[in-house]
């Protein structure tokens, strides 16, 4: 009787693995982003424009799981003139990009074919930032390029709203999501900077304040059964 027990437990186990392997599945979604500046960055910067993706690890109807976020956005080129020791002007083209990886927890709740969802995470940050200098009479003597590039950590928050387009074993989902993204101190070349001095190039001096941003993104994400 026991081992006729222990026969019908393992026949049962053997034959839910397959339940469960159907069950979990990897995530994984891709679209344009546009992000806009806050706080000291705002007020000379206009928006980024780029792309970003994310994989979510966890099956579909699992409420928490862990999600991998990455992101690059670039800032439009801005071109502004300055006087240069009162003689003639020079002109201070400057343009920025981020790229960020963030990794955390996700906390989902569905309703039907719509779901909600919050996270968080922690990762980092790259931003590279240029100012470019020319001027008119002598354009050999005001040229040259500063480009300063920082690593630093960054954090993150963020709700979504997605909806199912497809079910299935490889559900597609139109997924719209809000997210603010700190990092730390960054220099960052603004429009206006004035060229403090030049011995066989063109020096700026850059601002410096950690970046904050509010980024939206719409994807199309597809499900992968494990």
């Amino acid at each position: 009787m026991i081992r006729y027990g222990v026969l019908v437990a393992l026949a049962a186990t053997l034959a839910a693995r397959p339940l469960v392997a159907q069950d979990a599945r990897t995530r994984i979604g891709v679209g344009p982003v546009v992000a806009r500046p806050l706080g000291s960055l705002g007020q000379y910067l206009s928006s980024a424009y780029g792309a970003g993706g994310f994989v979510e690890f966890g099956p579909a109807d699992r409420a928490l799981v862990l999600r991998i976020d990455a992101s690059f956005v670039r800032f439009p080129q801005r071109t502004s003139a300055r006087p240069f020791r009162g003689v003639q002007p020079v002109f201070i083209t400057t343009g920025s990009q981020i790229f960020a990886a963030v990794a955390g927890p996700e906390l989902r709740a569905g309703l039907g074919r719509v779901r909600v969802s919050v996270s968080a995470g922690g990762g980092f940050a790259s931003s590279t930032n240029t100012g470019a200098v020319t001027g008119i009479a002598a354009p050999d003597r005001f040229s040259g390029a500063t480009t300063f590039g920082d690593l630093t950590l960054a954090y993150t928050g963020a709700a979504g709203l997605g909806v199912a387009l497809r079910e299935g074993a490889a559900p597609v989902w139109l997924d719209l999501s809000t997210r603010y993204v700190g990092t730390g101190p960054t220099r960052w070349v603004r429009e206006g900077n004035i060229p403090v001095g030049y011995v066989s190039g063109v020096y700026l001096k850059p601002t410096q304040s950690p970046t904050r941003l509010v980024a939206f993104q719409l994807s199309v994400s597809v499900g992968v059964p494990r």
